[in-house]
């Protein structure tokens, strides 16, 4: 009877110490998921070195210069927190592809002079879908062209570090899904400029 207490409690030690070793970690995880019934895979920034504040009326406007050509974009106002930033692709992506076209790439690229000279900017990227296709699909492929341009901006010279992908496929249309028109409106990418501060 002796040996079996013993053994039940060298049982419990044993487990009792598993479990806080599984619990514990050593590292940042590099990819987070996303919650609620739409959950995605997301990356995250993760701070940088310690950055001064952003001029954002400033950045604003080197934005609004560098986009002018920008058929579509449409460049927030700034705020206290950052700017916002919509960029249609319809023509930027084949339908059904995350393969940024042309079109799209020379957007991108002129972002990168403004967004590469303050390092203390981070950069989210959020894909949208019309709601052509099945729910998931378009989820999935919302997630896969914000992946791209985060690629596509990280090989430009944007630290990995300050950039985010997500997706929301159709569940945040901005116009109606009814008519080609319309729905064209709602193949989109965000971008989100803040800082880690």
């Amino acid at each position: 009877m002796c040996t079996f207490q013993i053994c039940v409690r060298a049982l419990a030690a044993c487990s009792a110490a598993l479990l806080l070793a599984a619990c514990a970690t050593t590292d940042a995880p590099q990819h987070q998921t996303g919650t609620g019934s739409y959950s995605s895979t997301t990356t995250t920034p993760r701070p940088t070195a310690p950055a001064s504040k952003v001029d954002w009326p400033v950045l604003h406007k080197e934005l609004a210069t560098a986009l002018r050509d920008a058929a579509g974009a449409e460049l927030g106002e700034p705020t206290a927190s950052g700017i916002h930033l919509r960029i249609p692709v319809s023509n930027g992506f084949a339908s059904g592809s995350a393969e940024p076209r042309p079109a799209l790439t020379k957007v991108l690229d002129s972002l990168v002079a403004p967004l590469g000279s303050r390092p203390q900017v981070t950069v989210k990227i959020v894909g949208h879908t019309d709601s052509q296709g099945s729910e998931m699909y378009n989820l999935q492929l919302s997630i896969q062209r914000a992946e791209a341009v985060m690629e596509y901006l990280r090989s430009r010279g944007i630290a990995y570090e300050r950039l985010a992908a997500d997706g929301k496929g159709e569940m945040e249309p901005i116009a109606d899904n009814a008519k080609e028109a319309t729905r064209a409106r709602n193949r989109r990418v965000e971008i989100i400029l803040g800082t880690t501060q």
